[in-house]
């Protein structure tokens, strides 16, 4: 059996220079999220990225009793909050690019196990976290600042973008395009969702991926509920075993060589309100997980600092 790669803090370490950044940025969500009542029309402040909720169900998550490491879940079956959501900073309406978010908390006893956020596309573009830092701050100032302000974050947000093009240009991402651009007008229930980065589960490092049961056509929330009563999807984890094969850095490469395992099903049986403003103020920073379950990487530890601002600007 081969040996999985153990977790260490240095797979998180971020420098003196890329801290200042992640405090800039904190500075520009505050600013950002301040202004959505103005920018999305709406009464309520709303989150700095997907701010569009499609739906919100509620369910359990069934632990695979199989998988050799369910001891680090606290029970067999824990409660199940599930965010659908679009990547857009600003509330899209119509035919928005498909861009989806799949937001998972689980709860045992009225506390949280678990954040897990996913999206609908494997890879990432960025490496450099300074970078990204840059260019997510640059949009942030775009969407809330003046004129003058625009234009220059404009000229930042392009010189960002101009890095990672060869990222882009590799073959797993372009795959990985062309497969979203065929399926881009499937229902959000039929997308397979990913951690892009990576996770703890105890002293070894894993992806995670959600894949739905059944392939549905039903576009709304209501629809899926009317026709099929539930919504299932199954819960999959890659382990780990080498930093050539499965980078834990390299967001741009899908993981290689390590079978994905199946540790869960959510079954999913009611939705709420997704238009209530109290939704807003709902967590799913990954960081609020258990230790178990932390992030990990350097792209991922930006999260908790830009998760908190967002949500003390919401409840503010």
């Amino acid at each position: 059996m081969r040996e999985k790669l153990k977790y260490t803090p240095e797979f998180n370490k971020l420098s003196i220079k890329e801290q200042a950044l992640l405090d800039k940025l904190t500075d520009a969500i505050w600013k950002f999220v301040r202004k959505t009542p103005e920018l999305n029309r709406v009464p309520n402040k709303t989150r700095d990225a997907h701010a569009t909720t499609y739906a919100i169900l509620q369910g359990k998550f069934l632990v695979d009793k199989a998988f050799e490491q369910h001891l680090l879940f606290p029970v067999n079956i824990l409660n199940a909050t599930l965010r659908i959501s679009n990547a857009h900073m600003k509330i899209v309406k119509g035919n928005a690019f498909p861009a989806y978010g799949f937001s998972l908390k689980l709860m045992d006893d009225g506390q949280t196990t678990a954040n897990f956020p996913f999206v609908n596309f494997p890879v990432f573009p960025f490496n450099n976290v300074s970078n990204f830092l840059k260019l997510f701050t640059a949009l942030n100032t775009y969407f809330s600042e003046g004129f003058l302000q625009k234009c220059w974050s404009a000229i930042g947000i392009m010189s960002r973008i101009l890095t990672i093009v060869p990222n882009i240009f590799q073959r797993d991402f372009l795959k990985n395009i062309i497969k979203l651009l065929k399926k881009r007008n499937d229902s959000v229930f039929s997308f397979t969702y990913h951690s892009i980065g990576a996770y703890r589960f105890g002293d070894h490092i894993v992806k995670l991926k959600l894949i739905p049961e059944q392939l549905t056509s039903q576009t709304s929330v209501e629809d899926l509920f009317a026709q099929k009563g539930q919504y299932i999807a199954n819960l999959y984890i890659q382990y780990a075993y080498n930093l050539k094969d499965q980078p834990v850095n390299i967001l741009h490469k899908e993981w290689k060589n390590s079978p994905f395992i199946r540790i869960g099903k959510f079954i999913f049986t009611d939705y709420v309100d997704k238009n209530d403003p109290n939704l807003e103020q709902m967590s799913f920073n990954p960081f609020e997980s258990s230790e178990v379950f932390q992030p990990v990487g350097r792209i991922q530890q930006l999260r908790n600092k830009a998760y908190e601002a967002s949500l003390q600007e919401r409840v503010s």
